[in-house]
């Protein structure tokens, strides 16, 4: 299975404007800010603000991966004498 085919890039945004930049810095505390509204929240915050854009994402990874993997073993069985698919 080629993992690259499921790999996906969640653009997160901000909850306040819905823009998609921010500065971060390298602390520990993990504070990022909007550059269009200057809000500023933990990236753990900005995670759960987009709860339901990950969530979408990821259901569309695990509908793809269930749907190939359906394939995969139909096709090993198809190969085989010693099974038949209805």
């Amino acid at each position: 299975m080629n993992d690259d085919k499921y790999s996906r890039s969640v653009h997160l945004l901000c909850p306040t404007c819905g823009a998609d930049q921010f500065e971060h810095d390298d602390e520990e505390d993990g504070t990022v800010k909007c550059t269009s509204c200057e809000r500023e929240m933990t990236r753990d915050e900005l995670v759960r603000e987009n709860e339901e854009n990950i969530q979408v994402n990821v259901d569309e990874v695990k509908s793809e991966v269930k749907k190939d993997l359906e394939k995969s073993i139909k096709d090993i069985f198809k190969k085989s004498k010693h099974f038949t698919i209805k």
